[in-house]
């Protein structure tokens, strides 16, 4: 990829990196802690059927990363409680989401950190988690963390649902995730965390980025694949998540100053079908997709792609591409992508300059 020298000098070292990440950053409001960040349903597949799937946010200390350094795109230290939450109100937080948890097979556990982390979550109280998940009939556990804290020893519990451990990849390019997302991360240790799922017969997710601040539409496009390319030997799944604006981050400073934009939802589209044929089930569910702060077109063809990525995601089918004009213009930007020094666009040109936004 011949784009990646030009990483080097934007911006010219990681250090610099870290500290604007840190700089854009606010202190959390303070919040319940008894209470956790959110609760809802979302269509799944489990065992080839169509179901229901349960998800919480339990809130905590958040992740150890963005304590240390952050990455540029997550904005989840928004919903966490400095200092950490104490074990009696992390308890309290789960009787009110185990309360709404009977009758699902699947259930998702987000913490905006490392579930696997014990500094975040205590192995007691997760060993907990996963006792009252079997006891209600849960079938099926998806958790997240760092490839870091992805070890036999911290999977281990009296009793558990399946485990299905998703781990954000972000980029297979090493200067991306540097100088890109500001993530530490090896090829051996993801390899390593993915082997140690497996072993304990869990399944693996993957996350995969696209257009990380300072990538352009072109430049995106192709690390996204590449990495999905690379990913796919060693994961059961890959979620292509499209990059959104979230508050008190790197990209929201960007996108504030015009410098650089969330995808197009024609590279969402570009990207699933390429990956077509690489072994493992590729798909995506752009979270904000169709506004000004996700993954979006013109604001005509948005929500008919948006149902048809989903329909791909639930039924495996080919993503259908609707017939839009805004194509076009998609297609120049990325043509231009060799030419183009960031991920900036002319204010209004996605809907031809027409309108209230792009």
């Amino acid at each position: 990829m011949g784009w990646q020298w030009r990483l080097e000098i934007v911006p010219k070292a990681t250090k610099q990196l870290s500290e604007f990440v840190q700089r854009v950053k606010r202190e959390p409001f303070e919040h319940a802690l008894d209470e956790p960040v959110a609760m809802w349903t979302e269509t799944e597949i489990l065992d080839d059927k169509e179901i229901k799937a349960a998800v919480a946010i339990i809130r905590t200390r958040g992740c150890y990363w963005s304590i240390k350094e952050g990455c540029t795109m997550c904005g989840y230290f928004n919903d966490t409680v400095p200092g950490g939450v104490e074990t009696e109100f992390l308890e309290q937080q789960w009787i009110e989401i185990i309360n709404h948890f009977s009758n699902y097979k699947y259930v998702k556990i987000y913490t905006s950190g490392s579930f696997l982390d014990p500094t975040e979550i205590p192995k007691d109280f997760a060993n907990m988690i996963m006792t009252d998940l079997v006891n209600y009939g849960v079938e099926k556990v998806l958790v997240e963390s760092l490839p870091e804290f992805v070890h036999e020893r911290h999977m281990q519990y009296d009793k558990s649902p399946k485990i299905e451990v998703a781990i954000g990849l972000e980029s297979a390019t090493p200067i991306v995730l540097d100088k890109c997302v500001n993530k530490r991360l090896t090829e051996k240790g993801f390899k390593r965390a993915c082997k140690a799922v497996h072993e304990i017969g869990g399944t693996v997710k993957a996350y995969i980025l696209l257009k990380p601040p300072y990538l352009n539409e072109g430049q995106s496009i192709e690390d996204t694949i590449y990495s999905a390319k690379f990913a796919a030997p060693y994961v059961d799944k890959i979620s292509i998540n499209p990059v959104n604006i979230q508050k008190n981050t790197v990209g929201e400073r960007m996108w504030r100053n015009r410098e650089w934009k969330p995808p197009w939802l024609w590279s969402v589209v570009e990207v699933i079908e390429k990956c077509e044929k690489i072994g493992t089930k590729v798909y995506s569910d752009p979270t904000g997709g169709g506004t000004q702060r996700g993954a979006h077109n013109c604001g005509k063809c948005d929500s008919e792609i948006l149902k048809n990525l989903k329909n791909n995601r639930i039924n495996g089918v080919k993503v259908e591409k609707p017939k839009c004009e805004c194509r076009k213009l998609w297609k120049n930007l990325v043509e231009q992508a060799k030419y183009r020094r960031d991920g900036s666009e002319p204010e209004g040109y996605r809907r031809s300059f027409v309108g209230k936004w792009s």
